[in-house]
């Protein structure tokens, strides 16, 4: 993980850090993404389901609901692609992010992000 540090981001009257969008201290700050490499997950619902349509027969696991944050998707999907063994896409459709990784890979993608 990243840290980034605190001096980056503007500061209140009293010298606390604060966010850039919203302007709410960083500890409090309720944006989906301040820092595009860290999104804030518990306000997405990723589903992860199994697809075969339009593919020759051929599956793919689609991770749907994702943030629409393309470097985050990049390195998801990457980090999917290499603990799977497949490979695999990322695209924004709909205003969400969506990754496709080749095969029935449900159990090991469930494991990776968590899903409840």
């Amino acid at each position: 993980m990243i840290h980034i540090p605190d001096s980056i981001f503007p500061k209140d009257a009293d010298g606390n850090s604060i966010c850039p969008k919203c302007q709410k201290l960083l500890n409090v700050c309720d944006c989906p993404s301040f820092d595009p490499t860290r999104p804030k997950m518990d306000l997405f619902k990723p589903s992860v389901l199994l697809d075969k349509s339009n593919r020759h027969g051929k599956t793919v696991t689609l991770i749907k609901g994702l943030p629409p944050d393309e470097m985050y998707l990049k390195e998801l999907s990457k980090t999917l692609k290499v603990k799977t063994g497949s490979g695999g896409t990322r695209y924004i459709s709909e205003g969400s992010g969506v990754i496709e990784v080749q095969g029935d890979q449900r159990a090991t993608v469930k494991k990776i992000i968590k899903v409840v």
